[in-house]
């Protein structure tokens, strides 16, 4: 793939994560391809990629004989995803030998994330905040754990772009991180967990909230 069919992809991705997140595409509503590389100006080739994309994501369903929609997002859902990444995290943060990590590295990894905007640049805060993660998973030799934790990330992107809508969603994260930093220093891998536990925990907490208020406002406005 070409750059610029790459940075189209992109591009078209995060706008319908976007048109989603602030209600303009409703759960349940068709995604029709050339009606939206006609608005965002570009080929229906980064089209298909970016649909694909987030239907790998679990953003978007694709039904045989209808094509695209959004998909029916429920608390349901992510509670089971969360449930698997909090097993599967903690054997893999129980595998790490901390002693090893570089500190260093993790604090500037934090502070790559307190330069990129949550707002304005939510596609490269993403990927700064999945570095973070997976680069203490990278530590850990259980290679097929990590692979599993990866596609159940990939399943909660759209859910964890949830959490970071609203004021203090940056500060928060960043804090969070910094506990992570802090017990990893202390090579305390109980604390490490503990940390981890917690900021799975509260991005949980604030998806919830919000993925029932998006489907009460679905269900409010197709009653209307």
């Amino acid at each position: 793939m070409t750059t610029t069919r790459l940075s189209s992809a992109l591009r078209c991705a995060g706008a319908v994560r976007t048109m989603i997140l602030t209600g303009e595409l409703l759960p349940g509503e068709k995604i029709r391809q050339e009606d939206l590389a006609a608005r965002l100006d570009m080929s229906r080739i980064p089209v298909r990629e970016a649909l694909s994309t987030l239907e790998s994501e679990g953003v978007i369903v694709h039904r045989p004989n209808m094509g695209y929609e959004v998909a029916r997002f429920s608390s349901e859902d992510l509670d089971e995803i969360y449930l698997m990444r909090r097993l599967l995290e903690t054997e893999l943060v129980r595998s790490v030998d901390l002693a090893a990590v570089d500190v260093a590295e993790f604090e500037q990894l934090n502070a790559t994330l307190a330069a990129t905007s949550i707002d304005d640049q939510r596609e490269e805060f993403d990927h700064a905040n999945e570095r973070f993660h997976f680069r203490l998973f990278e530590y850990s030799p259980l290679l097929r754990v990590r692979e599993e934790i990866a596609r159940l990330w990939r399943l909660s992107t759209f859910y964890r772009s949830l959490s970071w809508n609203g004021p203090g969603s940056q500060a928060r994260v960043l804090a969070e991180h910094d506990r992570i930093i802090e017990a990893i220093r202390a090579q305390d891998t109980a604390a490490v967990i503990a940390t981890c536990d917690e900021h799975r925990g509260s991005t949980q907490d604030l998806v919830v909230g919000r993925v029932s208020r998006q489907r009460a406002n679905g269900s409010a406005t197709r009653a209307h």
